[in-house]
């Protein structure tokens, strides 16, 4: 029995409504792609208002070249049989302008393991445009490891193995639906991952292993082949790289940034998994999103570890540099090492410290059961605003006591939004005094509460509650 009411997401129903962030961040003179999400009764036109020469507008699909480093306010308006919506949009570019606000977006780990595949990859983005999912503002498809085979080619890199015959068509039909493609790789000699039917799957290094760095995986070797491999994914056609090693130091994530920077296409850039506390603000300035923490394994107990390593990061959250929580650990997953244990409500709680505490949110689900439920937990327009919100603000803790934690995070319109989290074993009582009388607003249900100047919230173990008010929060307590 879940706790927490959700609203049912509908994409396909309704007027419009535009589900993207105020402000987008892209290089000039790279290429640029761009799904408008919207929801609402198909059939739906959009046209745009604004747009500089070197970008045009097909069906909701942006792309081209944006030609010189400004701002650009463009209007974006989307109109179905039920009426017509509009929104202005802020394109910001210049160098290290991508992803102002957390990735949103799909990877394939906890879905498919090493097992993936070519086809599982074209057939995910196929299904996220299907179901409606990417009208929610979802717009990269992340492969993990499991597509390297080994080096060759005519730049000296990765190949992929045999379950990856043509990568440059793989992007491709990825681009067409209007998203970007991604990739995963490491400076280890061997990378983790590895599918059964292979020893081992290379890095983006080789020969004898550097004294300086950790002998994990091998090590990391003195032959440096990050640009050889930035090439060939540049000629591929990806737009993300996820770099993952431990321990994540800032030698091997610059050499690699530096080889994405002097790419013909625009990367983003996620290092995982244990970056280094000591060297926050080379993360907090130079990386879109930066790991520290477990990989999300579907349990309880695992959850709140990768929960709690927010803590640690969470004044270096800033506008373009992201804590990354991981990928969720919902759905269906085929991954061996993930168990799939938690209930609704724990869902519930996992999608919430992502987007509530600004982290990047990528689905890894094979969406082979996908039901109401899972479905409205990825399309809640209202929490993904939050996470999305141009105010860039930090959502900090005001009260963590006796297994009940509340974070603050104030959003561009003034407002506040309030994450509740029972994160203990017993059902608990909060009550919060706002300094004006306000109208709370259940986020995850999409309801109005009754207008009041103290509100009350019973809370179930294991469970969340977010709500948005115009109102600030003077006082809380637990009862």
């Amino acid at each position: 029995m879940r706790n927490t009411k959700i609203a049912l997401a509908r994409p396909f129903e309704g007027a419009p409504k535009i589900n993207l962030a105020a402000i987008v961040g892209a290089a000039p003179s790279k290429p640029f792609l761009l799904r408008i999400p919207v929801t609402g009764e198909r059939p739906i036109s959009c046209h745009a208002e604004g747009l500089p020469n070197g970008i045009s507008l097909n069906g909701q699909i942006l792309s081209g070249t944006f030609p010189e480093a400004k701002d650009y306010e463009v209007t974006l308006i989307c109109e179905n049989a039920k009426g017509k919506c509009e929104k202005k949009i802020v394109f910001e570019i210049g160098e290290g302008k991508l992803l102002p606000t957390p990735l949103l977006g799909y990877t394939t780990w906890n879905a498919f393991g090493p097992d993936v595949t070519q086809k599982d990859v074209v057939d995910i983005a196929k299904k996220l445009t299907k179901l409606g999912i990417t009208e929610y503002g979802y717009a990269y498809v992340n492969t993990d490891a499991g597509w390297q085979g080994k080096y060759g080619g005519k730049h000296d890199a990765v190949m992929p193995n045999h379950k990856f015959p043509d990568m440059k068509k793989m992007t491709d039909e990825i681009h067409k639906l209007g998203l970007r493609a991604g990739i995963y790789s490491t400076p280890m000699l061997t990378s983790w991952g590895c599918p059964k039917e292979f020893e081992s799957i290379p890095g983006c290094t080789a020969g004898d292993p550097d004294p300086r760095f950790s002998d994990i995986n091998g090590g990391i070797g003195m032959i440096r082949k990050e640009k050889n491999n930035v090439l060939q994914w540049a000629e591929w056609g990806f737009d993300y790289l996820k770099y993952d090693w431990k321990p994540t130091d800032t030698v091997n994530a610059d050499l690699m940034r530096t080889e994405l920077i002097n790419s013909k296409r625009e990367f983003a850039y996620c290092i995982s998994v244990d970056a280094m506390y000591q060297y926050r603000n080379y993360w907090s300035h130079y990386v879109n999103s930066y790991r520290s923490n477990q990989d999300a394994l579907g349990f309880w107990s695992n959850l709140l570890r990768v929960y709690e390593s927010y803590f640690k990061f969470m004044e270096y959250n800033r506008k373009g540099h992201f804590f990354d929580l991981d990928m969720l650990d919902t759905g269906s997953c085929r991954c061996e090492v993930v168990k799939g244990e938690l209930t609704e409500d724990e869902m519930i709680f996992a999608y919430t410290m992502r987007a509530l505490l600004n982290s990047p949110i990528q689905i890894s689900s094979t969406l082979e059961k996908l039901d109401d439920f899972e479905l409205s937990l990825y399309c809640n327009d209202e929490i993904i605003a939050i996470n999305q919100d141009t105010s860039f603000s930090l959502s900090l803790p005001i009260l963590r006591e006796n297994g009940i934690d509340v974070f603050e995070k104030k959003l561009a319109d003034g407002s506040y939004a309030y994450a509740y989290f029972c994160i203990g074993d017993d059902s608990l009582t909060v009550s919060s005094d706002f300094e004006s009388e306000t109208v709370p607003r259940d986020v995850w249900a999409k309801e109005d509460l009754e207008s009041c100047q103290n509100l009350t919230l019973n809370l179930a173990p294991h469970t969340v509650r977010v709500i948005k008010s115009k109102s600030k929060i003077s006082s809380i307590y637990v009862k």
